[in-house]
């Protein structure tokens, strides 16, 4: 059955896509008629089965980049809506992901950092009560203390990430060494959070990687995919893009450096305990991690059961889920991190048991 936005996508031009995006598919059109102008424009719907590892504070993206729009904030995707069907959709950003030009772990040119630390600065001048697109609820929300904040965290990876996909995954967990109480309130990850430094509260992206940052043929760099957007510590936005983007070290010391010298003029207090708290939120992302790519690679390999790549796959999410145990034995207390071959192990176990029945109608 042809998708909704796929039938949207027809309706308005020729369609390109689509493109795989990780929570959305999406459809890249070069519409006709009228909205020409706009050159390609994408639409896109829900993924079904897609995996939630993160929060989410507000109930629509679009919404959010239309707030954007009226507040200035420079270089987000356009939203557009066909008043006669309804119909909404995103400018399409000409140009090539950040990733392509510079793989992980290879140096950012200066000119793009430059632009990383000028979308550091429009996320810190907006304020709670500065967005007036609608936030989820209040049990995805900010917290007032960064304490509070971090504790939110660790309890929503516990409950959501973790503890509510034990039916399936528990096993493959307790292979791992993963301990039944990670995140819980007795943690070293909870106690690390009680001695939180606070900071004053700013709009965060919570995904600034790579991939989400896209440099225009003019060389502009644009930032996508806002679906974890939220008001929380600005710290962790930092966290979480030096977790994601994989710096060389020098440059990695360079960024904390550019960051604090652009926030802090403009959000005061917001380097405040930067040097203990910011290994705190990192430590808890090398955590985060772990339900993540656990899971994650959990469904890549059982759905190539059977496959003729099924076995060289196997080995290349054991030496990446390693590699992840190894970075998150310290902030999750791992007693012993399995080897790769019992990673491997482990993972093919889990396949004979479940095989391709590993999503059911929960995965969300």
């Amino acid at each position: 059955m042809t998708s909704p936005a796929l039938q949207q996508a027809e309706a308005i031009g020729a369609v390109d896509g689509p493109l795989a995006g990780y929570h959305r598919e999406w459809y890249v059109v070069r519409p006709q008629g009228e909205l020409t102008r706009l050159g390609r424009v994408k639409i896109g719907e829900p993924r079904a089965g897609a995996l939630w590892f993160d929060r989410r504070y507000f109930a629509s993206e679009d919404e959010l980049l239309l707030e954007l729009a009226r507040l200035g904030v420079p270089r987000v995707p356009p939203v557009h809506r066909v008043r006669s069907t309804g119909t909404v959709f995103h400018g399409f950003i000409e140009g090539q992901t950040l990733a392509a030009l510079s793989p992980g772990g290879h140096p950012v040119e200066p000119a793009q950092l430059r632009q990383i630390m000028e979308r550091f600065a429009s996320l810190c001048r907006l304020r709670p009560g500065d967005v007036r697109a609608c936030p989820l609820g209040s049990d995805d929300g900010d917290s007032s203390d960064s304490s509070g904040f971090l504790r939110g965290l660790l309890e929503f990876t516990r409950e959501r990430a973790y503890l509510a996909r034990l039916p399936r995954f528990g096993p493959l967990f307790e292979r791992l060494g993963v301990p039944r109480d990670a995140l819980g309130p007795r943690s070293r990850l909870a106690a690390e959070a009680a001695r939180q430094t606070d900071r004053p509260v700013c709009l965060l992206h919570g995904d600034l990687h790579r991939a989400n940052f896209i440099v225009g043929p003019a060389g502009a760099l644009w930032t996508i995919d806002w679906e974890l957007a939220s008001f929380g510590d600005p710290l962790y936005d930092l966290a979480t893009h030096l977790h994601l983007m994989d710096y060389p070290a020098r440059q990695r010391t360079e960024v904390v450096e550019g960051w604090r010298r652009t926030v802090t003029p403009l959000l005061p207090g917001a380097d405040a305990g930067l040097a203990e708290d910011l290994p705190r939120y990192l430590g808890y992302k090398r955590a985060q991690s772990v339900f993540t790519d656990v899971v994650r690679q959990a469904v890549v390999v059982a759905d190539a059961v059977g496959s003729p790549a099924f076995a060289d796959l196997l080995g290349q999410v054991a030496k990446l889920v390693h590699d992840v145990l190894v970075r998150a034995a310290e902030p999750l207390e791992l007693a012993d991190v399995p080897s790769p071959g019992a990673v491997e192990l482990a993972y093919a176990e889990f396949c004979a048991a479940h095989g391709s029945r590993v999503l059911g109608p929960n995965s969300h």
